[in-house]
This record gives C-alpha cells, structure tokens and sequence, in this order.
C-alpha cells in the first residue's frame, strides 16, 4: 500500500505527505481496533483489482468513521489507477454495507474545488449541503433499508431505457410490417411517426448501456 500511496498529488486537496512502510503499519495497527470512544468505529476496506474475486493487487482505500448510525465515508485511490471507475464501485459497496449494519446517515467532506471526488459522491447518492467546514463542503445522504440503493436505482433506471427502447423499436417494426400487408393504411404520416419512434428507442437503449457501462470499473 505505501507504494500505492506514494504519489504527491493525492495529497494537493487533503494535506499530508505518502506514509512510509513503517508509518502504514502503526496506522492500520490503531485502525483494527476500535477507538478510544466506544462510541465510534474505524471500517476500512483495502480496494483490489480483480472483479468479484478481488484478488488483484491493492489500488487504494475506502474507509468509513461511524458515530451511532451515521458514517463519514471519506476514498483515495493510486494515481496510476484513477479514472477507471473504482473509486465510485468501492465507495457504492462501502455505503452499500453501511447500509445494511444499522448506518442511516453518510456524509463526507470535500473540498469545492476537488471535481474527482464530487463526481464520486454524486454517485454514491451523496448531495451538497452549505456547510462548510476548515474549507471541505459537508456532502450528506440518508438511507432507508426498504428502498433501493443509488446503484440499484441507477440499474433498475438503466433496465428501463433499455426495455422502453425495445419497445418502441418493437411497435414502430410492427407498424411497418402491418402497412406492408395491407393490415394498415400506411402513408407519409406513419412513416414518419415510426421514423421518430426507432429513433427514440435507439436514443433509450443508448442511455441505458451508458448508465449500465458507468456502474463498471474501466
């Protein structure tokens, strides 16, 4: 991991320097166990490369400081691996998790002018606040066991361009054949009409690969 963490640039919105071997060991000592306060715990989850088996090499962090039922979620992945998509995959299961073990409440801090991570947070379903606090906006969500995640919702969402699109892709084709047996009366209008309906449907099925493609890493 320190190698992982060595680059400069990680730390141009958060402050501090790469941690040396020594100094990620005593950190990620203190982080098995629980804080001083018992009323607060330190989850933190090594990001791999490898799919589902997560057997690849490490990539970078997510971590959770949860409070009772509400989690700051904070994520910082190697400079040789950013803009594949895992920052937003890991902080979905991370906040995915923290749902499930009892959290109803994320937030986290970002700088305003940190672009990389807003998108991320804006994906996890997180949503700027005005506060601001030692120069990071407070990004908040809360969550509800009983509906979807944001990731569910954005596949469900996705699910949805793509059947609508089929369908109109399936009605406009019907219409044509039926015009061209006779079943129809046919004509420029419905021409048209069936024109504008195959375009739409290619416009959804579009939409909902891209939604879908986004939910991978790259």
């Amino acid at each position: 991991m320190a190698a992982v963490l060595a680059a400069p640039s990680l730390y141009a919105f958060t402050g501090g320097e790469p941690p040396t071997v020594d100094g990620l060991r005593d950190r990620y000592a203190t982080q098995v166990e629980r804080s001083a306060d018992d009323d607060e715990a330190w989850r933190n989850w090594v990001v791999r490369e490898g799919g589902e088996a997560g057997d690849g090499p490490a990539v970078g962090y997510v971590q959770a400081t949860v409070t009772g039922d509400t989690a700051d979620v904070a994520w910082v992945i190697g400079e040789p691996w950013q803009g594949r998509g895992y920052a937003s995959e890991a902080a979905q299961a991370m906040v995915g998790w923290l749902g499930t073990h009892g959290v109803r409440t994320v937030t986290a801090h970002i700088r305003p002018d940190h672009e990389a991570s807003a998108a991320v947070a804006d994906r996890v379903g997180l949503r700027p606040t005005l506060t601001v606090e030692d120069g990071e906006r407070l990004w908040r969500t809360h969550l509800d066991p009983r509906l979807p995640s944001p990731l569910q919702r954005r596949r469900n969402l996705g699910r949805l361009n793509i059947l609508g699109g089929l369908g109109l892709i399936g009605f406009a084709v019907f219409e044509i054949v039926m015009a061209r047996n006779g079943a129809l009366p046919g004509g420029p209008d419905q021409w048209v009409r069936d024109t504008i309906l195959i375009g739409a449907g290619i416009a959804l099925i579009v939409a909902g690969l891209v939604k879908r493609r986004q939910d991978r890493p790259g």
